[in-house]
């Protein structure tokens, strides 16, 4: 027993006495993995093409020809009005068809949420992808007229961003004036609200949507009624016009 706990006390004595070791260099170098780094293995090009054809065939679809670039800007832009006609489209479209006995009034999309521009000319189903490549779907909200100056106050604070069914001017980041539906708004009514289910869910700072009055969740996504709507205009009407129609204004 004696020898034993000599021998545990000379290992905790040498292990104690263990110099310290500290990193003095660190060497790092990139390794590039592309095309071109690596030689393709032939029977997973085999299996892969199919799937890659099919996928590179579907984005390649025409949706719609567009007179004019669609880009984003502020306070408003030909992308953003675009995208925000849609949605409130979408949002009315599905009212129509549930026999529901409302319409949305408004439609909102953050700025953030479009990831791309569309191009002038041949606009395609990989394009849509490109612009919207998350999976958001449509949701319908009714808000009170006071969430709804809450709502354009934030906008207005970004120095405006995707709007549909009103018009609001502002001035050094605040409201200045707001019209839905060409009145006047009422902060004591509520009015129903396109948008997505990340805005909905009170993403993007958008905290005043958390205890909407109504909700209906319409499981469709923005990336499916944006290529429907965009193909059903082109197909009646040719080729698509956006303007920029002052429904966000910057007053003097």
């Amino acid at each position: 027993m004696h020898r034993l706990l000599a021998n545990i006390a000379v290992i905790l004595f040498l292990f104690s006495c263990s110099p310290q070791l500290s990193v003095h260099q660190i060497n790092t170098h990139n390794i590039s993995v592309d095309a071109f780094s690596v030689n393709p293995d032939s029977a997973i090009q085999v299996i892969v093409k199919p799937f890659r054809d099919s996928i590179a065939y579907d984005m390649s679809k025409l949706v719609a020809v567009s007179a004019t670039p669609l880009v984003k800007g502020k306070p408003e832009s030909k992308l953003t009005n675009l995208v925000a006609d849609i949605i409130l489209e979408a949002g009315t479209n599905y009212c129509i068809s549930g026999n529901l006995n409302f319409r949305p009034d408004v439609s909102y999309v953050n700025y953030g949420g479009l990831r791309a521009s569309l191009p002038q000319g041949q606009i395609t189903v990989g394009h849509i992808f490109e612009l919207m490549p998350f999976e958001n779907e449509v949701v319908l909200i009714r808000i009170s007229g006071e969430s709804m100056l809450l709502m354009t106050e934030r906008i207005a604070m970004r120095g405006g961003e995707g709007i549909s069914g009103m018009k609001l001017g502002i001035r050094d980041e605040k409201v200045t004036s707001l019209l839905i539906g060409g009145k006047v708004i009422d902060p004591s009514a509520s009015y129903w609200l396109a948008t997505n289910d990340y805005i909905a869910n009170s993403g993007d700072q958008m905290s005043m949507f958390a205890n909407p009055e109504d909700r209906h969740d319409t499981k469709m996504k923005i990336r499916d009624v944006l290529i429907q709507i965009l193909a059903e205009h082109y197909q009646r009407d040719g080729i698509i016009d956006v303007k920029e129609d002052g429904r966000i204004y910057n007053e003097q």
